[in-house]
C-alpha cells in the first residue's frame, strides 16, 4: 500500500505502544493518583502546565540538537526520558520532586514531537507522505482510544494482584499504590516502544535524499545563515491551530455538561466518537490531496470544520450538537497529517527540524493564550460565544496556510 514499507511499520509499531502508555495509560491515571494524595484542583493545573513551558522552552535547543546527533538518537533517547519522568511520578508525593518529573516529563516529549516529522519524511517517498503521516494519525488516535479504556481499568488489575483490595473492593486508603502500579506498567509501555525505533535505520528516501544521515541535514548553520523569516512564515499556520485547540479540547467536557446536563459517562461517550472520527477522517487525506493539493485541501477541510463548529455553537439538541461535533473535530484533525509533509516538502533538510521547532513552539504559544483565556471569554461570550470564535479561526487557520504556502503546494 502506498505510504506504508517495512520502516514506516516499524515506526507505527513504536508510535502504537507510546501512544498507549503516554497519552492513554499515564495520562488518565496521573489525575487520579494525584487526587488520591490529596492534591487540589489549582496544585493539580500547575502539575499539568509545566509540560506545555518546558516543551516549549526545548523547542529551539533540540532542534539544533537533532541536527547533530540525528533525528532518530533523539527520538530513542526521547522516549526512554518519557518513560522515566513517567516512573518518577508513581516514586514521590512530594510537590517539588512531582513539579521536576512533570518539568522533565514535557521537555522530552518535546523534544519527541520537534524530530519526528523531519525523520518519518525519511521513511517513504515525498509522493507518499500523505498516506503515510494519516496511517500514523490513524494509529495514534486509536492508540489512545484503546490506553484511556486499558487506564480505566488497570487500577483494579493492581489492586488484584497486590491483593490491596482484601476481597472487599478498592479501598480508599489503597488507592494511591494502585495507581502507582499503573503508571509504572504505562512508563514501562513507553519504554518498550522504544525498540521499534532502534530497529529503523532512518536511511534516506529515494526521492528527495532527505535522509537522515545526508550531511545537509546535519551540517550546523551559524544564526544568520537560517532564514528565520522564511521558517516562521511557513510554520505560522500551527499557530492559529494552537489557538483553536486551546480553546476546545481542555473544555469539550465542561461545555457538553454545561449545555446538555447529560453524565459524566455519557460525555466520556461522546468524546471518545470524536477520537474516533479525529482517526478515521485523515485517512482520505490522500484524496482531498489529489483533487486540489495540499494547501488547497487544507484550506477546504478547515472551512467545512469552521461550519460545523459554527454549527456545534447553535444547535440546541443534544443529537445534533454530538453530530457537528464529531464533524467539526474529525476534519480538523486533518489538519496535521497534511500539513506536516506540507511544511517539510517546503525546506531542504538542512532546516526541517528547526521549522518543526518553530512550528512547536508556536502551536505552544497559541495553545496558552487560548487556555488562559477561556475564563474570561466564557464570562464575555458563554460557551456558544466561544465556539463562533473557534469556527473564525479554524477559518482562519485555512487561509493561513493557503497565503504561507509555497507556491504550487
Amino acid at each position: 500500500m502506498p505510504g506504508l514499507n517495512g520502516q514506516v511499520l516499524l515506526f507505527l509499531c513504536h508510535s502504537l505502544f507510546f501512544h498507549v502508555g503516554l497519552l492513554g495509560i499515564a495520562d488518565i491515571l496521573l489525575n487520579f493518583y494525584l487526587v488520591s494524595i490529596g492534591m487540589d484542583a489549582e496544585t493539580i493545573g500547575v502539575l499539568q502546565s509545566l509540560p506545555r513551558l518546558s516543551g516549549f522552552l526545548i523547542g529551539l535547543p533540540i532542534g539544533w540538537l537533532a541536527n547533530r546527533v540525528g533525528n532518530r538518537r533523539v527520538i530513542a533517547l526521547s522516549t526512554a526520558g518519557i518513560a522515566l519522568s513517567v516512573a518518577a511520578t508513581a516514586f514521590t508525593q512530594a510537590l517539588p520532586l512531582l513539579a521536576l518529573s512533570r518539568f522533565c516529563w514535557g521537555a522530552c516529549f518535546g523534544a519527541n514531537q520537534v524530530v519526528k516529522p523531519p525523520f518519518m519524511v525519511t521513511l517513504t517517498d515525498r509522493s507518499e507522505h500523505t498516506a503515510q503521516f494519516s496511517y500514523h494519525n490513524l494509529v495514534s488516535m486509536l492508540a489512545v482510544a484503546l490506553g484511556s479504556a486499558l487506564g480505566g481499568y488497570l487500577p483494579l488489575l493492581v489492586s488484584g494482584l497486590l491483593a490491596l483490595d482484601g476481597g472487599g473492593g478498592l479501598r480508599p486508603e489503597r488507592m494511591p499504590p494502585a495507581y502507582q502500579g499503573g503508571i509504572i506498567i504505562a512508563a514501562l509501555i513507553i519504554l518498550l516502544s522504544a525498540l521499534p525505533v532502534l530497529a529503523l535505520s532512518g536511511a534516506a528516501s529515494p526521492a528527495d535524499g532527505s535522509g537522515e544521515d545526508s550531511a545537509a541535514a546535519r551540517r550546523a548553520h551559524s544564526f544568520r545563515e537560517v532564514p528565520w523569516r522564511a521558517l516562521i512564515r511557513l510554520a505560522f499556520p500551527l499557530f492559529v491551530f494552537g489557538i483553536s485547540g486551546g480553546w476546545t479540547f481542555p473544555f469539550f467536557n465542561l461545555i457538553f455538561r454545561d449545555l446538555f446536563g447529560i453524565s459524566d459517562s455519557a460525555i466520556g461517550g461522546v468524546i471518545g466518537l470524536g477520537w474516533l472520527l479525529m482517526g478515521l477522517m485523515p485517512l482520505l487525506n490522500p484524496v482531498w490531496e489529489r483533487r486540489w493539493g495540499r494547501a488547497g485541501a487544507l484550506t477546504a477541510l478547515m472551512t467545512a470544520s469552521a461550519a460545523a463548529f459554527a454549527g456545534f455553537s447553535l444547535a440546541q439538541a443534544l443529537a445534533l450538537a454530538v453530530g457537528f461535533y464529531v464533524a467539526a473535530i474529525g476534519l480538523r484533525n486533518t489538519m496535521q497529517p497534511l500539513f506536516q509533509p506540507l511544511l517539510m516538502n517546503a525546506l531542504p533538510p538542512a532546516y526541517r527540524n528547526l521549522a518543526s521547532s518553530i512550528g512547536l513552539a508556536l502551536w505552544n504559544i497559541g495553545w496558552f493564550a487560548a487556555t488562559l483565556s477561556y475564563g474570561w471569554l466564557h464570562g464575555a461570550l458563554g460557551h456558544r460565544g466561544i465556539m463562533l470564535l473557534v469556527a473564525a479561526f479554524v477559518l482562519l487557520n485555512g487561509l493561513t496556510v493557503r497565503l504561507t504556502a509555497r507556491r504550487g503546494a
